[in-house]
């Protein structure tokens, strides 16, 4: 991903500025240039030969006697991986100084004696005596590889040590697989209130991204811990960096094969990227005050009915088999499910299924997360006929939506 905001707009501005210093030859360089372009030069040379692979460095903004952070710039592979900003890199940023140079403008710079990056750039385009851009970088760390679960549990503390519970991150998703996109992800107090596509790949994908970062590090912990089973499943390598600060995982790389080719052929690789923009205000969700109104009279018409043992048929609505969809025969005594038959081979199953407190739960608490439901409910007893759970996410195979039919009271 090549990262110009920063690069196009100052040389743009040199190039266009009216009334500023004429474009100078080679043969027409103030006294001095040469050995500017010398001093970059070698610390290009030293950029090169010294900078790791992968790591973090935070880039400074400096315009008209301001300053501006604009963010910590992450690198991986010498490829940028940050989703949240776009900071010119450092090899931008040699170029922009290398750029005024030989247009004339006064640069004076600092280089990082150990890496060579440019600590501090000031511009002076149009010779005026007056700095117009300056930039600068500071705090490279090198992004740590993780390859044991010591190393993870040492990454989880990191996290755990920073106390985020509430957050904003932008997530992107790059697959050889028909999959992709990019989403920013909003998590308050420890849970997930709101994901939102960024880009048309992420409106029309079936993934569903939504998660805490605490849950990509169990994710995680199972690929290290369980490789033998994981390989049966399809994983074949797993590649991951944690950023230095904050120790989250933020770039995976995945190498898997789809076992029994349901969905394709072949060997894909997933690539996982979370940019973290800490430190947010926690995100109060919207709840819809008429779907709060009728789960809590349902759940009154429920509880005032007193039933503990009944019967009925719970089919879940998604594009799984049927050992997951059902449909079954649940039957509840005293308030504990009691028995699970799955109707369609007429035979007891141990699925992951639920009773109706459980499933009025469920909906109550999705419309406090200010998720959308679209519920139909039983107008005497209260439990709910058909449901759907972020009525968006069903549309392309998330979210929940499931249907409790042939209701029976029993004893």
């Amino acid at each position: 991903m090549k990262r110009t905001a920063l690069a196009l707009v100052v040389t743009a501005l040199m190039v266009t500025a009216c009334g500023g210093a004429a474009a100078v030859t080679a043969t027409e360089r103030p006294a001095g240039a040469e050995a500017e372009l010398g001093r970059l030069a070698a610390a290009e040379k030293l950029w090169d030969e010294m900078a790791p692979e992968d790591y973090t460095i935070t880039q400074f903004d400096r315009v008209g006697g301001g300053e501006e952070e604009s963010g910590t710039l992450a690198i991986r592979d010498r490829e940028v991986v940050s989703l949240g900003m776009e900071p010119a890199t450092v090899d931008e940023a040699f170029a922009t100084i290398a750029d005024s140079i030989r247009r004339g403008a006064t640069v004076d710079v600092e280089y990082d004696p150990e890496y060579g990056y440019p600590v501090r750039a000031a511009i002076d385009r149009d010779g005026d005596g007056n700095t117009d851009v300056q930039l600068g970088y500071a705090d490279l760390t090198a992004m740590p590889a993780v390859q044991s679960v010591a190393e993870l549990h040492a990454a989880r503390r990191r996290w755990k040590a920073q106390q985020l519970d509430s957050y904003r991150y932008i997530f992107r998703f790059d697959c050889t697989c028909p999959e992709s996109g990019t989403f920013q992800v909003d998590v308050s107090e420890g849970r997930v209130v709101r994901t939102v596509p960024l880009d048309d790949a992420a409106r029309r994908s079936d993934l569903d991204p939504g998660f805490a970062i605490d849950s990509a590090f169990d994710d995680l912990e199972e690929w290290f811990s369980n490789s033998a089973e994981l390989i049966d499943e399809g994983i074949l390598a797993v590649d991951v960096r944690m950023d230095p600060l904050y120790g989250y995982p933020r770039w995976f790389r995945i190498q898997a094969k789809d076992a029994d080719e349901e969905f394709f052929e072949g060997r894909f690789t997933m690539v996982v990227t979370i940019d973290l923009i800490a430190g947010s205000e926690p995100v109060e969700p919207v709840v819809d005050p008429d779907d709060l109104e009728q789960v809590q009279s349902a759940q009154a018409r429920w509880e005032q009915a007193s039933i503990s043992d009944y019967r009925y048929v719970l089919t879940i609505h998604c594009l799984c088999p049927a050992e997951v969809a059902g449909p079954f025969q649940i039957t509840v005594s005293g308030g504990a499910l009691d028995s699970v038959r799955q109707l369609d081979i007429d035979k007891e199953t141990e699925a992951h299924v639920f009773h109706v407190d459980d499933a009025l739960a469920m909906i109550g608490q999705a419309v406090l997360d200010g998720t959308d439901v679209d519920v139909t409910y039983d107008l005497v007893l209260g439990y709910p006929q058909q449901v759907i759970i972020d009525t968006e996410a069903v549309a392309v195979d998330g979210g929940l939506a499931f249907a409790i039919s042939d209701f029976e009271q029993l004893g």
